[in-house]
């Protein structure tokens, strides 16, 4: 479903948008997007997943453009679900409402 590719070293400034078209998901209706200063992950994903949350990569030295990476995502796999958020390596992330609130959804949807 999904492989961790890399991260640009350390934290920086940048923005998780929500997708409108997922806007009334359980995970994620009512948030908006944010911004945070915190690890950005490259991942491969599944075209199958529901983009809950994205986080752009600026052009750089290797890369000529910017990239819009899937940041949190949800999809059913057979009887169960499964929800994963790239947010929150760090505890005091958690203390960001947006961060906190996506993350105990996510965990409660996936367990129904």
């Amino acid at each position: 479903m999904a492989s961790f590719v890399m991260h640009p070293p350390g934290s920086l400034d940048h923005t998780y948008q929500l997708p409108p078209e997922h806007a009334d998901h359980p995970i994620i209706a009512g948030l908006h997007d944010f911004a945070m200063h915190s690890e950005q992950f490259w991942g491969l994903t599944d075209a199958h997943i529901d983009v809950l949350a994205t986080t752009t990569f600026p052009a750089d030295d290797l890369h000529d453009r910017p990239a819009v990476m899937p940041a949190v995502w949800a999809r059913p796999d057979g009887s169960g679900r499964v929800f994963v958020s790239t947010i929150g390596h760090k505890p005091d992330e958690f203390d960001v409402l947006h961060v906190r609130t996506l993350t105990e959804r996510g965990l409660l949807w996936a367990s129904w």
